[in-house]
């Protein structure tokens, strides 16, 4: 598989294995009580039965990052927009605020703050100064928040994962055409393996290249008695199947594992 990594699907890769909805949703609300839905439909990409996520926050949808992923607007077909901008203070403040677990909380905040350092390099500014647009957004939150919490429903101690696949070509902006992958992706994705791909579009964001690289390790696929496999679908179909791939299962009498493809 090699359609990349997005938020969202991760989010849907975890429940096509079986993370707990109710449980995984109750969790959520408690971080943002209310004014979003997660209505998760089965889609099939070049060939692949996978779960899409339809996680949708009314005036955001269409406009967060995590909905950005192939060439030309963004993988929903809708253009990038700076409403939803917030701090890392601010972003903070609302993990903190939540129901989640010390770990849970822990993880999410450790997965902001390596992105607001990627975004200062990136802008030539300070992590206090970092003002997120998209990945600022709610569901952008709950993104993240998603797969801290399934790495506990589904007792994951270790998150390995695949080469982040990198496209061709440039991303369109609202403003401007952009870099491929744009400058904060690739700020955290310095020292982790990636490959090239022969697909315009970007394939790896910059929400999915936090949670990846703040919670997860690179390396092989480490040895696994598979338990369970997901497939979480992006919107957009390209010449490949456009999913990310997780394997869940055992890597030794105490200890469970999970190998993210992307």
């Amino acid at each position: 598989m090699v359609g990349g990594a997005a938020g969202d699907m991760l989010l849907a890769a975890f429940l096509d294995a079986g993370l707990d909805r109710a449980a995984l949703e109750h969790a959520l609300r408690t971080v943002v009580a209310d004014g979003w839905t997660l209505a998760p439909t089965r889609v099939v990409k070049r060939g692949i039965p996978a779960t899409y996520a339809g996680l949708v926050v009314p005036g955001e949808d269409g406009d967060a990052e995590h909905h950005h992923h192939p060439d030309d607007d963004d993988r929903h077909g809708h253009a990038r927009s700076g409403a939803g901008t917030r701090t890392l203070a601010e972003v903070l403040a609302i993990v903190e605020r939540s129901g989640l677990t010390v770990r849970q909380r822990e993880r999410a905040g450790a997965v902001y703050g390596r992105l607001a350092a990627a975004e200062a390099l990136a802008d030539g500014t300070s992590v206090e100064a970092v003002a997120f647009h998209q990945i600022g957004q709610i569901d952008a939150i709950l993104d993240v928040a998603a797969t801290c919490v399934a790495l506990d429903l589904l007792e994951i101690e270790e998150l390995r994962c695949s080469p982040f696949p990198i496209g061709k070509g440039s991303i369109r902006t609202q403003h401007a055409l952009s870099l491929n992958p744009p400058p904060a992706t690739a700020e955290l994705l310095r020292g982790w393996p990636t490959r090239s791909v022969d697909v315009d579009g970007e394939l790896v964001t910059t929400t999915a290249a936090a949670i990846l690289t703040t919670l997860g390790t690179p390396g092989a696929r480490p040895d696994l008695v598979v338990e369970r496999i997901g497939y979480g679908a992006g919107a957009s179909d390209f010449t490949i199947p456009n999913v990310t791939r997780v394997f869940i299962g055992i890597r030794s009498a105490t200890e469970r594992g999970a190998f993210a493809q992307a």
